[in-house]
């Protein structure tokens, strides 16, 4: 029996850095992408001389960032090679690359074809021009339908795309119903929903601080939400994860390793990594990684052991995001207190329970981080709420 082995690799390119993205990534030039395929290399050299791949067996790769697809064809044909060499693949194997609607040019997916990618996650956001504006966007909602068009063409047949709501445009009250109705007349697999939150650091984050107005009250983040909710479903969508929506059979098999609590490996610059023990993420700078990795030092932003009482807090976080929630006998759910916040939950209409499962309801998932809150203030667990990075 092989080991599956999940491989999350970091392309921390953009041709420019969109106002509310907190991810690291830099400008892209040829010289930019010799020193990050190279060093790649040497990153996957120094996990084959460890072991890392021995048994193993490929079971997902996921290419996000940055933006993959701003890659040149020798840049990622190497970058595949590579990748695709560290192990044997499994028989499901999904290999999924993000996708900016700009760049689905027909010679670029056959490319990716070609090399055995199967699924696409395009980054289109909405279709609507204005909404696009303030997300400072570079591509039209005619390109994103066109970029779920080509890849159809190409021979994708799982494809994946991006939605941002929770946002504060005036004269725009119907563009998300409008967003969500071009997203299900295209021939997408997997819907991927963001409600946008700005974060400090971000050039969102400085407009905030100076009193512009960029999302919209609770009671329209809900509603919004609840839409997606609904269309999806009407569209034959199972609701399986708080933010994700798939064809049945469809599901993200690699986020899905991150939400089961598999292990899994992050290669390039900020890429996070778990082993099931230990969780450690890479520098976010491109420069320091690479040269980290051609002298020998570490390249390692941090590395930390989770201790048993932190690991049961990562799975009931991590659970609680699915449909299929955790088990009854969750160790931090055994508590009186614990026990008594979930029949509240219960009788609240913010948790369900299947035979030995509780999982949130879709008014749950609204609430979810008041729900975690609960649960963590009675089970009296040490450390603080564990957040799981590079999921997209």
């Amino acid at each position: 029996m092989h080991r599956p082995l999940h491989v999350y690799v970091h392309v921390p390119f953009c041709a420019r850095k969109c106002p509310y993205c907190h991810f690291y990534n830099i400008g892209h030039d040829d010289g930019r992408e010799a020193v990050f395929v190279d060093a790649l290399a040497r990153e996957i050299d120094d996990w084959r001389r460890r072991g890392e791949f021995d048994g193993a067996e490929l079971a997902t790769l996921y290419w996000g960032g940055g933006t993959p697809s701003i890659l040149s064809e020798p840049g990622f044909s190497r970058l595949a090679e590579m990748c695709l060499g560290v192990a044997q693949t499994a028989n499901e194997f999904e290999w999924t690359i993000e996708l900016n609607p700009a760049d689905a040019k027909p010679d670029k997916l056959a490319s990716y074809r070609a090399h055995g990618a199967n699924r696409l996650s395009i980054g289109a956001q909405s279709f609507d021009v204005e909404r696009l504006t303030f997300l400072e966007r570079g591509h039209s909602g005619g390109e994103s339908r066109t970029a779920v068009l080509e890849a159809a063409q190409a021979g994708f047949d799982n494809v994946s795309i991006d939605l941002m709501f929770n946002l504060a445009v005036t004269g725009r009250r119907r563009a998300w119903a409008t967003d969500l109705a071009s997203a299900f007349e295209l021939p997408i697999t997997h819907l991927s929903l963001y409600g946008l939150t700005v974060d400090p650091a971000t050039a969102f984050g400085v407009r905030d601080r100076a009193g512009a107005r960029l999302t919209l009250s609770g009671r329209a983040y809900a509603a919004e939400y609840r839409a997606a909710c609904r269309v999806a479903r009407r569209a034959g969508f199972e609701h399986y994860e708080i933010s994700s929506f798939a064809q049945p059979g469809r599901h993200a098999a690699h986020n899905s390793a991150y939400w089961s609590g598999r292990p899994y490996l992050g290669l390039g610059p900020s890429a996070h990594s778990f082993d099931g023990e230990r969780r450690w993420a890479n520098d976010s700078s491109l420069t320091a990684w690479a040269e980290a990795l051609a002298t020998g030092a570490d390249r390692h932003a941090f590395v930390e052991r989770l201790d048993p009482s932190q690991r049961a807090l990562e799975t009931l976080y991590l659970g609680l995001r699915t449909a299929d929630g955790v088990e009854v006998d969750h160790p931090l759910l055994q508590p009186a207190g614990a026990r008594r916040v979930v029949e509240e939950l219960m009788s609240d209409g913010l948790c369900d329970r299947s035979r030995d499962r509780v999982a949130c309801t879709e008014r749950g998932f609204l609430v979810y981080d008041s729900i975690l809150e609960r649960l963590i203030a009675v089970t009296r667990s040490p450390g603080p709420t564990p957040v799981v990075t590079a999921l997209n």
